[in-house]
């Protein structure tokens, strides 16, 4: 299963965007989001320490249990802040 992954804000500075094929055991968001922390650690050392939002094909995900399919676009956003 291939994906796309976007890293926005601070997530950019550590992660880059990338098309990636997904080990076998990777299914849902959470796997993904827990995937990830693993091949790459600075990326997650900044999402544990901040609330991560997913947004997939455009939609926030409300839900971390629901499944990745192929094709999809996945966005990891940190929290806002503005001025």
């Amino acid at each position: 299963m291939t994906v796309r992954l976007v890293f926005l804000g601070k997530f950019g500075d550590v992660a880059p965007m990338a098309e990636i094929a997904l080990p076998e055991g990777v299914r849902s968001l959470n796997d993904l989001k827990q995937w990830l922390a693993r091949q790459q650690p600075l990326l997650g050392a900044a999402m544990e320490a901040t609330r991560t939002r997913l947004i997939v094909n455009q939609c926030v995900a409300h839900d971390l249990s629901a499944p990745v399919a192929d094709g999809d676009e996945i966005a990891f956003l940190p929290p806002m802040s503005g001025g």
